[in-house]
C-alpha cells in the first residue's frame, strides 16, 4: 500500500504533463514554454557559431587552457547548468518547500513524511534540466558538429547537463530545509529572500549581458571557463567526460565522478527530508503577525489604485531587498563601464556626448532589467484582488492608469541610480547629467508605454478561471516581447546615434554644434514619447476592459 502512494504522486505528475496537450490551457503554455526557450536556445547556436568564426578567441582559449581549448569550449558551454540550478533553487526554491498548495494534502495522506520533499526535488530538477538543456545544448550541439564528434559524445551529452545541474540544486534545497528547521524566524526570512533576489537578479543580468551581448559577452565567458580552477564543481566531471568523448575516448574517472557526485547528491537531500515536516511547522509558526494601521486613504480610483501599489512595495520586505540589490547591481555595470567601452573611445565625439551615449546606454540595461517585474503589477500579480476588479463598477482605465502611475514612480529608481552613479564614475558635468534626465524622462514614458501594451495583452496575461495567474512559459514569452517591443520602441534613438556617429566621421562635431541642436532633439524625442504613451495607454485600456468583461 505505501509504495503504492509512493508511486502515486510521480505518477500525477507525469500524467499532468500527459494532459498538457489535450487542452487548451495546457497547449498554450507549451506554445509559449516552447518559443521562449527556443528563442534562448537560438541564441545560444547563435553565440557559438560567433565563436568558432573568430580565430582570436579561440587562440584565447588556446593560450589560457594550456593548449587544452576543446575543454574550455565545453566548460563555456556548461556553465548556463549552474547558472540555471543556482537560480531556481534560491529564486523558486521557498515557495515550492513551504508554501506549495499541496503540503497540506501530503502531510495527511498515508504516506512518508520525506516523501514531497522528494517530489519537490523531482519537479526542480526537472525545470532546472530544461533550462539548462535550452542554454547549453545548442552551443554544446554546435560544438560536437563542428569537431565532428563521434556517437559517444552525443552520448554522453545528457549525463554532462544532468550532473552539472541536479546535484547543485539538490544542495540547495537541503540546505533551505536545514536552515529553516534551526533557525526559522523573521530575520531568516529576510536572509532567504534576499538570497532569491540576487539570485533572480544575477541571472536576469547574466542573460542580457552575456546572451545579448553576442560574442562580446562570449568572450568574457569565455575568459572564466579557460581555467579549470574556476570552473564550478558541478561542471568539471562533465566537462572531461564530454572533451574526451569528443575525441573518441571514454573518461571512466568522470564518469565515476558523475555518478558519485549524483549518488551522494541523492542521500545527502534523503537526509535533509526528513526535516522537511517539522521545517514546515517552523516555518509556519514563524510567519509575522498582521497589524493594521488606519490611514486616510484617497477617494479617486486611480489613487487608491496608485497608493495600493506603492503601499505593497513599502510593506513587502522582499520587495526592498530586491531595489537594494539591484541598485548595488547597477552600481557595478556603471562602475565597470559594462558594454559602452565603444561609446567612450570614440575620440570623434565630444566628450559630453560620450558620457550622454554611454549613460543612455546603461540606463536602457538597467531599465530592461525591471520592466517585466513592473509588468506584472498591471494583471499578473493581482490574482487575489482580480475578481473584485472585474466586479467593481469603477472605469477600468482609471484602475489601470492608478497602476501605470505607480510604475512609473518605480521606473524612476534606475535613472536615479545611473545618473547618480554615471557622473561620479564618468566625472560627467552637471549640464550632461541634466541633459541625460531630459531625455530619460521621455525614454520612461515610452517604457511605460511598452508595458502598457505588453501587460494587458489579453492572450498573455489573462487570469484563469479561478482569477490566478496562469503559469508556464507564457510568461517567459511576455518577458522576450516586452523586450523586442521596448527595443523596437527607443529605435529611433539608436538609429539617430549611428547616424551622429557615422555623420561625425567625415564633419567636425563641435559642442557650439551640439548646443545648437539639442533643442531640436529634445523636441523630437518628447514627441515621439507622448505619441508612444497615447497609444499605450489607448491600447492598454482597451486589452483591460477585455480582460475584466465576462467570458
Amino acid at each position: 500500500m505505501a509504495k503504492r502512494h509512493r508511486v502515486g504522486l510521480l505518477t500525477a505528475d507525469l500524467r499532468a504533463l500527459a494532459n498538457l496537450p489535450r487542452e487548451a490551457i495546457g497547449r498554450r503554455l507549451l506554445v509559449h514554454l516552447a518559443v521562449g526557450l527556443g528563442i534562448l536556445g537560438m541564441l545560444s547556436w547563435w553565440i557559438a557559431s560567433s565563436l568558432l568564426a573568430r580565430p582570436e578567441l579561440l587562440a584565447l582559449a588556446h593560450r589560457q587552457s594550456g593548449g587544452n581549448s576543446q575543454a574550455s569550449l565545453v566548460a563555456m558551454g556548461l556553465i548556463p547548468c549552474p547558472m540555471a540550478a543556482t537560480w531556481l533553487g534560491l529564486s523558486l526554491a521557498q515557495r515550492q518547500l513551504f508554501e506549495t498548495p499541496e503540503l497540506g494534502l501530503w502531510q495527511s495522506a498515508p504516506i512518508a513524511p520525506w516523501r514531497g520533499a522528494v517530489q519537490i526535488l523531482l519537479r526542480s530538477s526537472f525545470m532546472a534540466v530544461v533550462w539548462a538543456a535550452a542554454l547549453a545544448v545548442p552551443f554544446l550541439a554546435t560544438l560536437l558538429l563542428h569537431w565532428r564528434a563521434p556517437a559517444l559524445a552525443w552520448l554522453a551529452l545528457p549525463s554532462a547537463i544532468v550532473t552539472a545541474t541536479v546535484p547543485l540544486i539538490a544542495t540547495l534545497l537541503v540546505v533551505q530545509i536545514a536552515l529553516v528547521r534551526l533557525f526559522a524566524g523573521r530575520i531568516l526570512r529576510l536572509v532567504l529572500t534576499t538570497l532569491g533576489a540576487a539570485a533572480s537578479v544575477a541571472f536576469s543580468t547574466w542573460l542580457l549581458v552575456i546572451l545579448f551581448s553576442g560574442s562580446e559577452g562570449g568572450g568574457q565567458l569565455l575568459e572564466r571557463a579557460a581555467g579549470s580552477e574556476s570552473l564550478p564543481w558541478t561542471v568539471d566531471s562533465g566537462t572531461e567526460l564530454l572533451a574526451a568523448a569528443a575525441r573518441g575516448e571514454l573518461a571512466l574517472g568522470a564518469l565515476g565522478a558523475q555518478l558519485g557526485w549524483l549518488a551522494f547528491a541523492f542521500l545527502l537531500f534523503l537526509v535533509g527530508a526528513r526535516l522537511h515536516p517539522r521545517a514546515i511547522e517552523a516555518y509556519r509558526l514563524a510567519e509575522p503577525s498582521l497589524r493594521r494601521r488606519r490611514s486616510n486613504w484617497p477617494t479617486g480610483v486611480a489613487a487608491t489604485i496608485r497608493r495600493k501599489e506603492l503601499a505593497q512595495v513599502v510593506q513587502q520586505p522582499g520587495a526592498l531587498i530586491g531595489f537594494l540589490i539591484f541598485a548595488f547591481l547597477v552600481f557595478a555595470l556603471v562602475d565597470r563601464k559594462v558594454l559602452v567601452g565603444g561609446i567612450l573611445d570614440d575620440y570623434r565625439l565630444p566628450v559630453e556626448l560620450r558620457h550622454v551615449g554611454a549613460m543612455l546606454a546603461q540606463w536602457f540595461l538597467a531599465t530592461m532589467l525591471v520592466l517585466y517585474p513592473h509588468m506584472g503589477r498591471l494583471v499578473q500579480w493581482d490574482g487575489a484582488q482580480w475578481s473584485l476588479y472585474a466586479t467593481s463598477p469603477a472605469k477600468r482605465s482609471a484602475i489601470l492608469f492608478g497602476k501605470l502611475q505607480a510604475v512609473w514612480l518605480l521606473l524612476l529608481w534606475p535613472l536615479v541610480l545611473v545618473a547618480a552613479v554615471g557622473s561620479h564614475a564618468l566625472g560627467a558635468s552637471a549640464h550632461t547629467v541634466m541633459l541625460f534626465l531630459a531625455v530619460t524622462l521621455a525614454g520612461t514614458l515610452v517604457a511605460l508605454a511598452v508595458l502598457a501594451i505588453v501587460g494587458t495583452t489579453p492572450w498573455l496575461v489573462r487570469p484563469d478561471e479561478g482569477g490566478a495567474a496562469m503559469q508556464g512559459g507564457r510568461g517567459f514569452f511576455a518577458s522576450l516581447l516586452l523586450i523586442l517591443a521596448f527595443k523596437l520602441a527607443v529605435a529611433p534613438a539608436g538609429v539617430g546615434w549611428i547616424w551622429l556617429s557615422y555623420w561625425a566621421r567625415y564633419e567636425e562635431l563641435t559642442p557650439a554644434l551640439l548646443q545648437q541642436w539639442t533643442p531640436a532633439v529634445l523636441g523630437v524625442g518628447w514627441l515621439w514619447a507622448l505619441v508612444v504613451l497615447t497609444l499605450g495607454l489607448g491600447l492598454g485600456a482597451r486589452n483591460y476592459r477585455r480582460l475584466s468583461a465576462a467570458r
